[in-house]
């Protein structure tokens, strides 16, 4: 038979995907030695992107940015050619939120912008952006403003980058922009759809995972409204809802495009060029559920090897949704959960040893030719 194509995205909260694709791999290999098993990682514009890319031709570069809340720190963006890639969450996400306190006024893409700007001082003739993972609900205002925008409240005063800036901006002039920005590609790789306003926008749907309490969450709806009057953005537009806004501040403020994360990761990873030849592809993640199939890395692998005519297996920590990967053909289906007696605490503290034996399982599995 053919070779067996890995390919799992992260289990979030217990590995990253280098570490679980490899645990996958060895399992399968222990079970069949004489199987040729391959390995890609796959992503799908969240965190962890960035180091998908690091592995696949982009090389990594040290800037100096800021965290969520402006304190000074090094990070790094991927450049191939005249290609950079900037992630949101290795620059100013969540992860970088002192002790870990949410501050949901307060959090801004500042760094992100510095973050472009350093990208462009490298020669950058293109710059994606992976928005997910993002800490603030600022609608890309600190990301415009520190490209040299400029935002102004009803005495003409500037207002800060964050949301507690959104509450009270009534002017954007973006005449200041930074040049080079003009002719330059500018992309967002997002795997959320989310329009900016309303009750399925950035404010109402994100916002708790960000700080923003029950009586900021109206508040900074509405505002998010007045600055996509500003922007002369449509707030209903698909994807502009990504990352507390992010995606607004893109498309409106930088004129560029949103892209689903998933196909854009595969594509720059050249993903397809080990689907002929192959006898099986395994896919999955930290959790598989009724979600997983809008946008996320798992469902287009599933979808890519599908088209291809290859048979699919998943391994997820837990998974639901069995009716629609039942639709789609894919089996077996593992769960880490019931290989750790049901215990989801187990599942992600032994997630490395189960992934390796979920491995083992799926290679005695496989027919054994002659």
């Amino acid at each position: 038979m053919g070779h067996v194509l890995v390919a799992v995205d992260k289990f979030k909260g217990s590995l990253d995907g280098r570490t679980a694709n490899a645990a996958l791999a060895r399992g399968l290999r222990r079970a069949r030695p004489d199987l040729p098993v391959r390995v890609r990682e796959v992503a799908d514009g969240g965190d962890g992107t960035l180091a998908v890319l690091l592995d696949n031709g982009f090389r990594a570069v040290a800037v100096d940015v800021t965290g969520p809340t402006m304190v000074p720190r090094r990070s790094l963006i991927g450049l191939r050619g005249d290609e950079a890639f900037v992630e949101l969450a290795e620059v100013c996400g969540l992860v970088h939120l002192p002790g870990h306190r949410l501050d949901g006024m307060r959090s801004t893409t500042w760094g992100l912008g510095l973050a472009v700007r350093a990208a462009l001082d490298l020669g950058a003739r293109g710059v994606h952006l992976a928005i997910g993972g993002s800490a603030s609900t600022d609608g890309g205002l600190g990301l415009l403003t520190a490209l040299g925008a400029v935002a102004t409240d009803a005495s003409g005063a500037p207002v800060t980058p964050d949301a507690a800036g959104l509450l009270r901006v009534t002017a954007l002039d973006l005449s200041g922009l930074d040049r080079r920005l003009t002719g330059a590609r500018i992309v967002a790789v997002t795997d959320v759809h989310n329009r900016l306003t309303g009750p399925q926008g950035a404010a109402h749907v994100y916002g708790p995972q960000k700080g923003l309490t029950e009586d900021q969450i109206p508040a900074v709806d509405a505002a998010l409204g007045t600055w996509a009057e500003l922007l002369h953005l449509d707030p209903a537009q698909p994807g502009t809802g990504a990352a507390g806004g992010v995606g607004a501040g893109v498309v409106g403020g930088l004129g560029g495009r949103l892209v689903p994360g998933a196909p854009y990761v595969l594509d720059a990873t050249g993903f397809d060029a080990d689907l002929p030849g192959a006898s099986l592809v395994v896919t999955g993640e930290g959790s598989w559920d009724e979600q997983s199939p809008h946008g996320k890395a798992p469902a287009e692998v599933l979808r890519r090897a599908r088209a291809a005519g290859l048979p699919t297996a998943l391994v997820a920590g837990r998974v639901s949704g069995h009716d629609l990967l039942r639709e789609l053909g894919v089996h077996p289906v593992t769960a880490l959960t019931e290989l750790a007696g049901g215990s989801a605490e187990v599942a992600m503290r032994d997630a490395e040893r189960l992934l390796e034996l979920a491995g083992t399982r799926l290679g005695n599995g496989l027919p054994r030719s002659g």
